[in-house]
């Protein structure tokens, strides 16, 4: 089992797995296997897997199944020297053939929106975005095209009011406590 983080989760780190989305071993069963037994891991190294191939019907439409694979506060092995604060997130597919299909762009839209609202990560990255793996064609979707899919994306909060407002010339005079007028 993967150690415990000991920092703030702040980055969202995409891939896809470079296997075909038709090929049996595109699939987070596959890629656990792959990490354990010739890897010598502890577990595969992504918090998240989409699997393409196995889609579900929602009340939303069809979806590509999420697999959680491991616990968010777990710091897995995907991304080097940034695995203490990155949350890793595949896409099982080869994008560099492979072809985004509705149920793929849906399910990665509603993980983001939902990891946005819950406040887990700042900012997201491909894999060849992070020092040290920019040789790498990973991922080879535009990821933050797909963040909007259908309106999808959510919207951004709205800043706080002021606690001390002007007022400025011009305006009427109606203060509410706690405000100042000022050059009135």
């Amino acid at each position: 089992m993967y150690l415990k983080r000991t920092k703030t989760i702040t980055h969202r780190v995409w891939y896809h797995s470079l296997t075909k989305k038709p090929l049996p071993g595109s699939v987070a069963a596959s890629f656990a296997d792959y990490y354990v037994n010739t890897l010598g891991r502890p577990g595969v190294g992504y918090t998240f897997i989409i699997e393409p191939k196995n889609v579900i019907n929602t009340p939303n439409g069809k979806r590509a199944m999420i697999v959680y694979a491991n616990d968010i506060d777990r710091r897995t092995y995907h991304v080097g020297n940034s695995n203490q604060f990155s949350l890793g997130i595949c896409v099982a597919g080869d994008y560099r053939y492979d072809d985004m299909d509705e149920a793929r762009l849906a399910s990665i839209a509603e993980l983001y929106t939902a990891l946005v609202k819950d406040g887990i990560g700042k900012c997201d990255k491909a894999h060849n975005e992070r020092p040290g793996y920019s040789w790498k064609a990973c991922c080879e979707y535009n990821y933050r095209e797909v963040f909007d899919w259908k309106g999808s994306k959510t919207p951004a909060k709205p800043s706080p009011a002021p606690d001390v407002y002007t007022i400025q010339e011009g305006e009427k005079r109606r203060v509410p406590v706690n405000y100042t007028q000022s050059g009135l």
